[in-house]
């Protein structure tokens, strides 16, 4: 997959370029005026039901008869509100996402970065509504809202998989059952390459096996597939269009094998040693010695 590739774009032009030589950069999201518009009017109509159920129960709950009690339960009528305004955002969003869907389809491919680009315009549009709904579902208390938010956005993912402030796109990728995303590890399946002094938004899409593993810091480019039970190391990249073989470690930029997941198990059960600095004799080292001394002190402590 690390070869030459030839794309023909709508307007016919015919680009030649090399994967191996494109650095990984960003995505391609522009806050066009448009776009500012559309965030106005999902912020504006998402206050909007809130706001009628404050002002409509507002003279009721000051009623001389109920107001001790509404003032008890303020956190109850909060939570409501706050409540109201998310699910209203949500089901907003959702019904925009399923419009702009049936106007324009989404697709892959490498799209000039121009406003006359439908492709280019309708992923601006689709990435301010995701984002709409992502800075507002992840300030959520509950970890797994950010799993059910993927799920919204036609993103294939689990309840058990865990996103540790890592970076994610919000389209063309699916993640596997049970992944784990280190701390500024970032999951890209758009980015921006420049070929013959012009702008392109590339977007491949991204999939990721079951039981995989991206180490903090690690990238992985558009167009990865990532085999199951396979390893990110930390810092690692990948390259565009770059597969990952099932059941290994990878590590470094681009990422390359470097041992077996199953050798990395033997390896953990084996005798633990440590090295004397001094004359450089490796001798055996209990790793339980510790285990041992806290359950002594603790039979002691009862």
């Amino acid at each position: 997959m690390m070869e030459n590739n030839q794309i023909n774009t709508k307007n016919g032009e015919k680009l030649s370029f090399d994967v191996k030589n494109i650095p990984i950069t960003t995505n391609g999201f522009k806050w066009t005026f448009t776009s500012n518009l559309l965030y106005l009017f999902l912020h504006t109509f998402s206050f909007l039901m809130p706001s009628v159920m404050i002002l409509t129960f507002f003279s009721f709950a000051m009623a001389s008869n109920f107001f001790h009690l509404r003032v008890l339960l303020i956190f109850i009528d909060i939570l409501a509100w706050w409540g109201a305004y998310l699910l209203i955002s949500l089901l907003l969003s959702k019904l925009l996402l399923i419009i702009l869907k049936l106007i324009h389809k989404p697709r892959e491919g490498l799209f000039r970065i121009d406003r006359k680009n439908k492709d280019y315009t309708h992923y601006c549009f689709r990435l301010t509504i995701k984002k709409f709904i992502f800075w507002i579902w992840n300030n959520f208390c509950f970890p797994w809202v950010n799993n059910f938010v993927f799920k919204m956005c036609d993103i294939k993912a689990d309840f058990k998989s865990t996103l540790f402030d890592g970076w994610s796109d919000v389209e063309f990728i699916e993640y596997g059952n049970n992944i784990m995303i280190g701390q500024g590890a970032q999951v890209f399946s758009s980015i921006i390459i420049r070929i013959e002094k012009n702008d392109y938004l590339l977007i491949k899409r991204v999939i990721i096996g079951d039981h995989v593993v991206l180490g903090a810091n690690s990238i992985v480019s558009p167009g990865t597939i990532i085999g199951k039970s396979s390893t990110l190391g930390v810092w690692t990249a990948t390259h565009i269009n770059q597969i990952l073989e099932p059941n290994w470690i990878y590590i470094g930029n681009p990422a390359r094998k470097y041992q077996p997941i199953q050798s990395a198990i033997e390896e953990s059960r084996k005798q633990a040693m440590r090295r004397v600095v001094d004359t450089g004799e490796r001798i055996p080292y209990d790793v339980n010695q510790f285990e041992d001394k806290l359950s002594e002190s603790s039979k002691k402590s009862k």
